[in-house]
């Protein structure tokens, strides 16, 4: 019998659905050539547009210009209210900027994002005794990452 591909005679046992097993190995190795340069190509352009979306900027770009806090306090509670500053030097491109917030009377951490517009960021904390809060919290912050996006 013949293969119906390469017309190379073979038994009708090393046929399958008319093909011979040397041009069926052809077909799988053809296949995973394909495959190895899609995944070559998408990882390139991955890291082309993570190099280009953060452009020339860095995280120490961004300061953390001021942090105030509000204390208000009444008969049966005690509200705690700050507000926080972030700047970037680049005034051009908007970021959204990861923050961790430590606070120290506690040793609680908590993480919240911060939207950068125009080089200018603000954040703010909110505790109260009515939230399980006992004493004045200090706070300290760190800038974890950002991402820029369009305007």
């Amino acid at each position: 019998m013949k293969c119906s591909k390469c017309k190379k005679e073979c038994l009708e046992s090393e046929l399958e659905n008319g093909v011979c097993k040397d041009c069926m190995n052809k077909a799988q190795n053809n296949l995973i050539k394909p495959v190895v340069i899609s995944v070559i190509i998408s990882v390139i352009l991955s890291l082309s547009i993570v190099a280009w979306t953060n452009n020339r900027t860095k995280l120490s770009d961004f300061k953390i210009e001021s942090f105030n806090m509000n204390t208000e306090t009444s008969n049966t509670s005690s509200n705690y209210e700050g507000a926080g500053k972030i700047t970037c030097s680049d005034t051009n491109t908007d970021y959204i900027v990861l923050l961790e917030e430590i606070n120290t009377t506690t040793n609680e951490i908590d993480y919240g994002y911060v939207v950068v517009h125009n080089g200018e960021g603000e954040f703010a904390t909110y505790d109260s005794t009515y939230l399980g809060t006992t004493e004045k919290p200090e706070y300290e912050f760190n800038i974890l990452g950002f991402r820029s996006f369009k305007k």
